[in-house]
């Protein structure tokens, strides 16, 4: 865009097309006469003359399926092992708490990923501010033993002791004695 930007749309100033369709002459007139023709910086080659290279040596797309987009986003797990995507919040395992995965959309379906491997699918949800949550996602979670009352903690070893003194004692060893 830089390039077009720079070469082409100001070379048009003071001579601004009328329409859509003389701008396009002009670009097809451009194109023909100065941005095919150049040495490209980054190939060191003219730029016609490699596009023909290039297409001669590619291949028909006829009966490939197109390229499949999927729009992914890094989310972080939360303490509670659930994901937020698009407004609502799907489980994760447990274990992932904490963790960096990949969620994504895939055709009715909300998929969560930890590097290659896919920890979670679930029916997207139908409306938003939803909580889908799996069972097995949060069975065995540790939650810890808890006990009622408060928890004391003893210290095992005590304050060492200081000894006593007067401070007067002290007065007369800075001073000399006299005051």
């Amino acid at each position: 865009m830089k390039y077009v930007r720079r070469n082409f749309l100001c070379g048009l100033l003071g001579r601004e097309p009328d329409s859509l369709a003389e701008l396009n002459s002009e670009m097809r007139c451009w194109l023909a006469e100065v941005a095919n023709r150049r040495v490209h910086g980054t190939t060191h080659e003219q730029v016609l003359l490699r596009f023909d290279e290039d297409l001669f040596s590619m291949q028909p797309v006829n009966g490939r399926p197109p390229y499949p987009y999927m729009d992914d986003e890094q989310r972080k797990v939360a303490r509670d092992a659930y994901v937020s995507w698009q407004g609502s919040r799907y489980s994760v395992p447990w274990s992932y708490a904490g963790k960096e995965v990949w969620v994504r959309d895939r055709d009715n379906s909300v998929e969560v990923r930890h590097g290659a491997e896919r920890i979670a699918v679930h029916d997207r949800a139908m409306k938003r501010h939803l909580v889908i949550t799996h069972g097995q996602h949060h069975a065995g979670i540790p939650l810890g033993i808890r006990q009622s009352g408060k928890t004391l903690i003893h210290i095992v070893e005590s304050a060492p002791m200081v000894e006593r003194r007067p401070l007067a004692v002290y007065d007369s060893l800075a001073f000399g004695g006299a005051r």
